[in-house]
């Protein structure tokens, strides 16, 4: 599905995540999708006649496996260059982070490289888009979202979604306080599209959905 002219959307099934492809000179990812074989991923970028071997660039939300199943195969295969934030870096970099990965995952998956650390607030380019990194905890400690401002276009990954709901925050690192502050932080900016990581692109007034989803978590707390 075609978002803007150069944001396209893949489906996550089931619990699989949503990924987005950013395309430009060479293809950005946004999260893999837990598909080892990525083929969904490959199999949509191939229908709009776009080689895969342009993938440069894979930007991860957070290291669930839902979101980062595909990861070791988009390194092997294509030099992706993996983005992740500074927090969770090591979880899928050292080997010594195995057992704390696979408490937060769900499964063990080969350590991978990571090219860039990202930082909150740091500014980063895919293609047409100026995105800055934005910290959210409360699903995980090292959740982010990335905000095109010019635009008004933010990647929400598992921190908010349409329709009030929220990330969960039962899994390791999941704190519900901080997940109430990010999405005080995140209803304050100009949002008009919102992607996340689950459930239906939001293409207009996204910030509405962020402020119900607000509403939401504060009624639910100390209820979590």
């Amino acid at each position: 599905m075609q978002i803007t002219s150069d944001i396209h959307f893949i489906e996550g099934r089931g619990t699989d995540c949503n990924v987005y492809a950013i395309l430009g000179d060479k293809i950005t990812l946004v999260d893999t999708g837990i598909d080892p074989t990525c083929r969904s991923i490959l199999e949509y970028l191939r229908s709009l006649g776009l080689d895969p071997a342009n993938i440069e660039n894979v930007v991860l939300t957070h290291v669930h496996v839902d979101h980062i199943g595909g990861l070791p195969r988009l390194v092997r295969k294509f030099e992706a260059r993996v983005h992740v934030f500074e927090a969770e870096a090591d979880l899928i970099e050292n080997a010594d982070e195995r057992i704390t990965l696979s408490a937060m995952s769900g499964g063990k998956l080969p350590p991978v490289h990571v090219d860039v650390r990202l930082q909150d607030h740091q500014l980063i380019t895919f293609g047409a888009h100026d995105f800055e990194v934005i910290n959210t905890p409360g699903h995980t400690a090292g959740a982010i979202c990335l905000y095109d401002r010019a635009n008004k276009i933010l990647f929400s990954g598992d921190t908010v979604f349409p329709d009030g709901n929220f990330g969960r925050v039962d899994f390791p690192t999941g704190d519900p306080e901080a997940l109430i502050a990010s999405l005080e932080a995140l209803v304050a900016l100009d949002v008009e599209i919102m992607l996340p990581g689950h459930m239906e692109p939001v293409l207009s007034g996204g910030s509405r959905q962020i402020a119900l989803s607000l509403r939401m978590a504060r009624m639910m707390r100390g209820g979590f």
